[in-house]
């Protein structure tokens, strides 16, 4: 409903299919599934005597934010200003801990589950140090302004500062000297090199889910066919997420509109021609096998999101990485499909000689792709 809307459809399903000299423009729609998720893992933070959040961080940096970005998590459970957190990231050797790969959509819904967990495992050890210090139960303190305090008596507290000494002093499980028994090894081995900095939150994510976890990315997208050379151009394109809570929305937008461009480029020049008998790639340069440029999309590619908080995580965040893939590719050749008829093809990329061809006799003339290994 949203893509409709913001797409503007209906204007452009009107004029679909009409001839302006030999172009013709057509629209498709198109849905990109995949699954976005996983769960169980660790997550390590210390709150040092400068006062400073420590994220130990494993997700890999692929570019996109992500080895940073899902920290934030942490700073909002505790409420710490963002120029008070540093991140830990690069290798194991940093004393990392057990976190899932940065594969298959599923880094943003996986770690802002452990690091909200072990961010709610360092917000109760502070909440337990002020009640031991100043009286009460736990649950009578709050954390605001860099401070644990007594609700309803903010000078009642303690500074993260004091906290993180405090820990130190305490030793046991205040500063990592005892961590809980289902953390991954991997995590039991870097909180040992981290025992004694300060307040440690460690924890591995427990938080329930029901069955997978999927993103959804609907593509829109108006093409125009020029029947006389058979060029393809993509004159507009529109992808929408159903991803959950956006985390960052300039990543969000670039991920979109990257996977979009990815599964354009399938959808429109990149041709895989491999030899039958002897199964030699022979496609091997940009000149045979062209991939998508700058050249090939419109102006500007259009993404948005609906933002809607998944429910059964705390964070209510889901990846985005491969869903907007098969929009893209879907979205295209639906375009050129409705364009220049539904069987003018039954493989891709959809390049100039098959719409030629299949313009020129009436028809399809290739066999239908079978396999693609």
């Amino acid at each position: 409903d949203k893509g409709v809307e913001v797409f503007g459809w209906e204007a452009r399903k009107a004029r679909s299919g009409q001839r302006r000299g030999p172009k013709v423009r057509g629209i498709g729609v198109a849905v990109g599934p995949h699954g976005s998720g996983s769960v169980g893992w660790d997550s390590i933070m210390t709150i040092r005597p400068d006062g400073k959040l420590y994220v130990q961080s494993g997700v890999g940096n692929l570019g996109t934010h992500s080895v940073f970005d899902l920290a934030r998590v942490a700073a909002d459970v505790l409420a710490m200003p963002w120029d008070k957190v540093e991140i830990i990231w690069g290798n194991t050797g940093k004393h990392l801990p057990n976190t899932c790969l940065s594969v298959g959509s599923q880094t943003t819904h996986a770690m802002t589950r452990a690091n909200h967990a072990g961010a709610m495992d360092a917000k109760r050890k502070l909440q337990e140090i002020a009640a031991m210090d100043l009286g009460g139960s736990p649950d009578d303190y709050e954390l605001a302004n860099e401070r644990v305090y007594r609700r309803g008596s903010p000078g009642r507290g303690l500074s993260y500062a004091q906290a993180a000494k405090r820990a130190i002093d305490l030793g046991g499980r205040f500063d990592g000297h005892v961590v809980p028994d289902d953390i991954n090894q991997i995590t039991k081995t870097s909180a040992a090199a981290l025992v004694g900095l300060g307040l440690m939150g460690v924890a591995k994510d427990t938080y329930p889910r029901d069955g997978n976890t999927f993103s959804f990315v609907i593509g829109f997208a108006e093409v125009e066919v020029d029947v006389e050379t058979g060029k393809v151009t993509l004159v507009d394109y529109l992808s929408v997420g159903d991803v959950g809570k956006v985390v960052n929305p300039r990543s969000l937008t670039a991920q979109l509109n990257g996977g979009s461009c990815l599964g354009i480029a399938h959808a429109l020049c990149q041709k895989w021609v491999i030899d039958p008998q002897y199964g030699v790639t022979l496609a091997r340069r940009f000149h045979y096998n062209k991939p998508l440029t700058i050249l090939d999309i419109p102006n500007h590619l259009q993404a948005t999101a609906l933002d809607l908080p998944d429910p059964e995580t705390p964070v209510g965040a889901r990846g985005v990485g491969e869903p907007p893939v098969g929009a893209g590719y879907g979205a295209v050749l639906n375009a050129i499909a409705d364009a220049i008829g539904v069987d003018a093809f039954r493989r891709a990329p959809v390049t100039a000689d098959i719409v030629l061809m299949s313009l020129e006799h009436g028809r399809r003339m290739h066999e239908p792709l079978r396999a693609h290994l």
